[in-house]
């Protein structure tokens, strides 16, 4: 585990039309597919209903385009004249030269290293986007976007032709060689953002060389090269090999992979190609297996690559297709995606080099979502986010036991984010991608936002305990698998070793109305039991409760033996979670609000502060002072007798089981919800609160009718109550008038020190 991430300081961008930040949450106009309240803060953080932003990289700025881009990765498709192909992000990393890089945490399977000059090439230079052809009766356009594109000159493309489907004719070397062959190679478009050429071969060998105009549009990273149907006449069937890599300007061709990167050398030779090719990435790579497992979205590649043969992704172009404006797409209604969504933040191009959070800078951003089979457009379906691990990646779950249980099983889309990089412990820019993500599936699939879980392994779990509690309106079920229940090591009384912030114990309150399944191992080594069991049975001695302490519905299930790794070896293999997920539904409204506000966990600058809940929001603390061990926090405890219900009654349980392995559980259920009589009142208690909102119509509260507010509070403040009230409404506080604020949104109450009762009245009463 990685204990406290370093202080770092991130500028937010302004992106065209949007801006990094996303307004406030407020209740409007219903978004499809996304979450809804008539009334007060809507549940999540603003960005989550944010419009979407401008994407040069997305955009059609060449008029011979018009095709909105697939946006999903390894596919393509034939759309009224246009040829497009969606590649993978991040995956320039060249050939496997060491036989490493397999391994399920590793970024990249391939050990190409980008030079070290950052402004020019961000260590992400070559890394292919979007591959795109337009054709019309005089002329044949391609377009190549990339990731990242600082300088016009920092990348070199190479779109190679076998226009007869025979490797005997043509060239096996590029003009430009790149360091491996192409056998059979008819004709070969190479640009490098200043300039650009056709080679085509002669039967004989001989080569004639046209040059071309290319333009480079830097903002949305696209180099556009236009071919006179003159030069080349593509018609029928061609077989494409496209390639990129690092313009070496020293001899106008590829920069070649030595042992070590410099400032302008690339590095990432080894014992098994110890003379890679310039190749960094390449396209049509339509079955990589993290489709299928854990593993790099390079693995074909990185092994073609170390083979020296890119022509084993030489695909088929249909330039009849396009002359007849056909329409087609190899992107698939269900299974799993690695999916593409443009951020509203502005962070810069490329990875950080030293790999530092947030490690992915650009605008685009990946994650995978797998659909269910029985998913169809029109009709909503449930969602659980999946949250990976530490060093882990969007991918972590692909093609798992696990991803069947609770998607498949449940008819639940599941959908992992990247979240900026493997070790952002969903806080900061960690966080907001989950949400931008979530935003984007809302748009392009239809989702029932009342039918939500939230699940994670590790640091996957702490982001459940985490977001699951900062925003359990958003959340009907939530599901931790060897969770630390703060950043890095928690053993009580000490803090965790990411610091007394970043603890979800602070505002375990939250988790009311979200009922938890904990998994944890025996012998983790990572994540020790007395931090999970004070987080669930709680630590009396250490001054920490749990969820059982709190009365909440959860289940503590301990795997014996098992470390960290245990369970995911076995696939996710958890069937418990099937059942206990069930349909996930969001309370919205309960007729009980806990809500614990922790200012530590927010960052403002990004516009995720966790002030609101339910219908309850605008929080505010009296004493924002935090001390050593534990961060400073406000509690709103509102309970609302307009619903006619009173609180369950809980019921401890245990139990053991044996599948995947022997456990132990320690429960606790709820009976049903007693009825009790509706009336016009609120209770409200009240722990280092300056200010609340509390939303009436949403707590069954009536403004107009005489409305009854028993409050408990250990020093004063003010509550809003947000509603209609009559003009002259009048105020009393235990049947003494008190002076209280009116206004459009509702009255300010004034909140002494202590137990007293205060009762609005309507005039006329």
């Amino acid at each position: 585990m990685r204990c406290l991430r370093a202080a770092m300081v991130f500028l937010i961008a302004a992106v065209p039309v949007s801006t990094g930040v996303a307004p406030p949450a407020v209740a409007g106009e219903r978004p499809q597919s996304l979450p809804y309240v008539t009334a007060g803060a809507r549940p999540g953080p603003g960005v989550l209903y944010a419009p979407a932003p401008a994407a040069p990289q997305l955009q059609n700025r060449d008029p011979r385009f018009d095709a909105a881009p697939l946006l999903v990765s390894g596919n393509e498709a034939y759309v009224d004249g246009e040829y497009l192909y969606q590649d993978f992000l991040h995956d320039d990393c060249g050939s496997d030269t060491d036989g490493a890089g397999h391994d399920s945490r590793s970024e990249c399977a391939g050990n190409a290293v980008h030079p070290a000059d950052g402004g020019r090439y961000g260590g992400n230079a070559a890394d292919l986007v979007e591959f795109r052809i337009a054709a019309d009766r005089t002329r044949v356009t391609y377009r190549i976007t990339l990731n990242t594109l600082l300088a016009r000159d920092s990348t070199i493309t190479a779109i190679a032709f076998d226009t007869d489907g025979d490797e005997a004719t043509g060239a096996s070397t590029l003009p430009r060689d790149p360091g491996a062959p192409f056998p059979g190679t008819d004709e070969v478009i190479t640009t490098w953002g200043t300039g650009a050429e056709h080679v085509s071969f002669a039967e004989d060998g001989t080569a004639r060389t046209t040059p071309l105009r290319v333009r480079t549009d830097l903002q949305a990273n696209q180099l556009t090269v236009t071919v006179p149907r003159t030069v080349s006449d593509p018609r029928g069937t061609w077989r494409a090999t496209v390639a990129t890599g690092l313009y070496d300007t020293a001899t106008g061709g590829w920069l070649r992979p030595r042992n070590a990167a410099d400032r302008d050398s690339a590095g990432g030779a080894g014992p098994l190609d110890p003379d890679p090719s310039g190749i960094f990435n390449l396209a049509f790579r339509f079955d990589e297996p993290v489709l299928r497992r854990n593993v790099p979205p390079d693995s074909a590649q990185s092994a073609a690559l170390a083979d020296h043969a890119p022509t084993r992704f030489a695909h088929a172009i249909d330039f009849d297709a396009l002359r007849h404006g056909v329409r087609r797409s190899s992107v698939p209604a269900h299974g799993t995606t690695m999916r593409i969504f443009p951020s509203r933040l502005g962070l810069g191009e490329g990875r950080d080099p030293e790999g530092r959070f947030p490690q992915y800078k650009g605008q685009l951003q990946p994650y995978s979502l797998y659909v269910p089979t029985a998913y169809e457009r029109g009709r909503p379906a449930g969602l659980t986010l999946a949250l990976h691990s530490l060093g882990q990646r969007q991918w972590q779950y692909n093609g798992t036991v696990g991803v069947q249980q609770i998607g498949e099983a449940r008819d639940n889309l599941v959908a992992t984010p990247l979240g900026r990089g493997p070790d952002g412990w969903y806080q900061s820019e960690a966080e907001y991608d989950v949400f931008e993500m979530w935003n984007d599936l809302a748009r392009h699939f239809t989702l029932d936002p009342g039918r939500v879980a939230i699940s994670g392994y590790s640091m996957g779990g702490y982001g459940t305990y985490r977001l699951g509690m900062l925003y359990p309106d958003l959340f009907g079920k939530a599901f931790s698998v060897v969770a630390p229940p703060g950043e890095g090591i928690w053993v009580p009384p000490a803090p965790p070793t990411g610091g007394a912030g970043t603890l979800t114990n602070a505002w375990l309150e939250n988790a009311r109305n979200v009922p938890y399944l904990n998994v944890v191992a025996g012998q983790d080594e990572l994540v020790p039991l007395p931090g999970t069991s004070a987080q669930n049975l709680g630590a009396p001695e250490a001054g920490v409760r749990g969820f059982d302490q709190l009365g909440y519905r959860f289940r503590y299930v301990v795997h014996q033996p098992a470390t960290h790794s245990t369970l995911a070896a076995l696939g996710y293999d958890m069937p418990m979670a099937t059942d206990f997920l069930g349909d996930a539904r969001v309370d919205r409204d309960p007729h009980h609000v806990s809500f614990a506000y922790v200012p530590a966990s927010d960052d403002r600058r990004l516009g995720l502060v966790h002030d609101h809940a339910y219908w309850v929001s605008g929080t505010t603390l009296a004493d924002p002072g935090a001390s050593d061990t534990a961060p400073a926090k406000g509690v709103v405890d509102a309970f609302s007798h307009g619903f006619g219900r009173g609180d369950a009654t809980g019921t401890r349980g245990s139990g053991t089981g044996t599948h995947p392995l022997p456990y132990t559980e320690v429960n606790r259920s709820w009976g049903p919800y007693p009825e009790i009589p509706v009336a016009n009142r609120l209770d409200l208690r009240l722990t280092n609160v300056a200010h609340a909102d509390i939303t009436l119509t949403r707590a069954r509260l009536d403004p107009r009718k005489v409305l009854t507010v028993r409050a408990d509070a250990d020093r004063a403040g003010e509550v809003l109550l947000a509603g209609r009230f009559r003009d002259g409404t009048r105020v009393f506080r235990d049947g003494r008038p008190v002076d209280a604020r009116t206004g459009p949104r509702g009255v300010t109450l004034p909140i002494a020190a202590g137990t007293h009762t205060y009762t609005l009245v309507p005039p006329g009463r």
